[in-house]
């Protein structure tokens, strides 16, 4: 019953940005459309039309919101791409690679301008006050993002953080756009103010848990399951809860072989595996213990909310613990 449901919500989105993302610039369309092309998960968008059903929303409207926060999304993971200097995503060449940087870079500014178009369409026919709150959301979330990912950058060049940093760097830079796909949904589907809080805050716990998960997973998946190179995080020097922890209680001399791979991008494979271990070894039982802890704090929001339509509330549900058992 959620597998059908699920694939209905994928299908219609997929759908809208196949319609929306083309035009007679040929490379500069398939460009901006290849990501999609490699599959996702399409979380964001299942999110936002699950919380639009869930209190009472119009699916077609929730569909193009959808489609606009998973176009907003692969925008950012172009423009992440070629600032990471990743050579895969989902298992193929990033963007960068396959068109070169200026078309990437192209390709992401079309998306982000083809994102405000969708939902444009999305609100058409609301009255006033909605269309400012959900453009505000939307704006908010960009805003938010870029923030995010300003603070990732520049931890790389810190040898430490603490774990307050990290939070909210991940908040910004992750949770926020869960956030948004919660909240406007909830926001077109006419909730009240209390339910579209509650939503927001679901989005917003359940985006650091799943953040955290995929900090984990870059040490523990293999690259088939990653799509992207594995210890790719601990070659850019990404300071995610596992390192801030291990740099925390690790001992002196494993602290110095952790610190002197951690953003050397010529360290051999072998000197990543040992690292990875050591990381590891400190810090995966409290990385799971906390994305755990914020996985059951989204639940506890999303089952204050008033349910109108219980396939979407346990859809969401799914989706929760989907986040923290995911394998990739």
């Amino acid at each position: 019953m959620i597998d059908e449901y699920f694939n209905g919500i994928i299908r219609d989105v997929n759908n809208v940005i196949a319609d929306y993302i083309k035009g007679d610039i040929k490379q500069l369309y398939e460009a901006s459309y290849y990501l999609f092309q490699a599959g996702g998960k399409r979380l964001r968008p299942l999110m936002l039309v699950c919380s639009s059903d869930l209190v009472g929303g119009e699916r077609k409207r929730a569909v193009l919101a959808g489609a606009s926060v998973e176009v907003l999304h692969t925008f950012t993971l172009i423009h992440d791409d070629i600032m990471d200097e990743d050579n895969l995503r989902r298992g193929m060449p990033t963007v960068h690679v396959k068109y070169g940087i200026p078309m990437a870079i192209l390709a992401g500014d079309l998306l982000h301008a083809k994102a405000f178009q969708i939902l444009n369409d999305a609100l058409e026919g609301l009255e006033s006050t909605l269309i400012t709150k959900a453009i505000r959301m939307f704006t908010d979330a960009i805003l938010v993002i870029s923030e995010g990912q300003a603070l990732d950058m520049q931890f790389e060049d810190r040898k430490s953080v603490t774990e307050n940093e990290y939070l909210d760097m991940i908040t910004r830079k992750t949770a926020k756009l869960f956030s948004t796909s919660t909240g406007l949904g909830a926001l077109i589907g006419k909730a009240t103010d209390e339910g579209v809080k509650k939503l927001e805050e679901f989005g917003l716990l359940l985006g650091i848990s799943f953040q955290i998960v995929d900090d984990i997973l870059g040490l523990t998946a293999n690259e088939e399951e990653l799509g992207k190179p594995l210890y790719s995080d601990i070659r850019e020097g990404k300071k995610t809860i596992l390192v801030v922890k291990a740099l925390e209680i690790a001992t002196e001399d494993e602290k110095k072989i952790i610190l002197q791979n951690l953003g050397n991008r010529g360290a051999t494979k072998e000197e990543l595996r040992q690292t990875a271990d050591l990381i590891k070894k400190y810090s995966l039982d409290y990385a799971y213990e906390l994305a755990d802890k914020y996985y059951k704090l989204a639940i506890d929001r999303l089952e204050s909310i008033e349910w109108k339509n219980e396939l979407a509330g346990k859809a969401l549900k799914y989706i929760a613990e989907f986040t923290v058992k995911r394998r990739k």
